[in-house]
């Protein structure tokens, strides 16, 4: 007969996908309430992501409907992809990419790149490192910018988390807690 000994607690790497998970489902509930709420006042919504690489229009997408409040989303992950959608240069080079100018600008000019679109996104920052090509970065440190109508909701969120995925998981969860709230107003 073999005796196996079983202690229950938690390892760290349990405690961690259990957060994880957490988070998911927390991304996946705002995510609901951000279509029904769009989908409830005929409103349309697009992303240009940076840092986040396409996350917040992946949990947007991954609720049924997001079709009827999504037509298309950007993830502009070089300065010069910003610039080329519409970015000005000029706010770039002023304040550098990882700003809250950066982010509203790229709030702005999503309205005018989306073939349809109420309510823009624009994120941008510098995750776990920092930016070989963009000397100022402050690992964790991320812009947000909300626009809708003539108002704009910004934050600049740190994040201090090991891995990548767990910044963007918060990030995504800001995200859509302020779409939540301009569009709620």
């Amino acid at each position: 007969m073999t005796h196996i000994e079983s202690n229950n607690a938690p390892t760290h790497d349990q405690d961690r996908a259990l957060q994880v998970g957490m988070e998911t489902e927390r991304n996946l509930i705002l995510a609901e309430r951000v279509v029904s709420v769009l989908r409830n006042k005929n409103l349309f919504i697009s992303t240009m992501e940076s840092c986040t690489g396409g996350a917040l229009a992946y949990y947007i997408t991954n609720i049924p409907g997001a079709s009827e409040v999504m037509k298309d989303a950007f993830v502009t992950y070089a300065n010069e992809a910003k610039i080329r959608l519409g970015v000005p240069s000029d706010v770039i080079e002023k304040y550098s990419v990882y700003s809250r100018e950066t982010a509203i600008a790229m709030a702005e000019t999503v309205l005018k790149s989306s073939l349809k679109a109420d309510v823009g996104v624009g994120i941008t920052g510098s995750i776990t490192r920092v930016d070989p090509n963009n000397s100022n970065s402050k690992p964790g440190e991320i812009f947000l910018a909300v626009k809708y109508q003539d108002r704009v909701l910004d934050r600049v969120l740190t994040i201090d988390a090991e891995r990548r995925f767990e910044v963007k998981q918060q990030v995504v969860g800001e995200a859509l807690a302020t779409i939540l709230e301009i569009i709620s107003e």
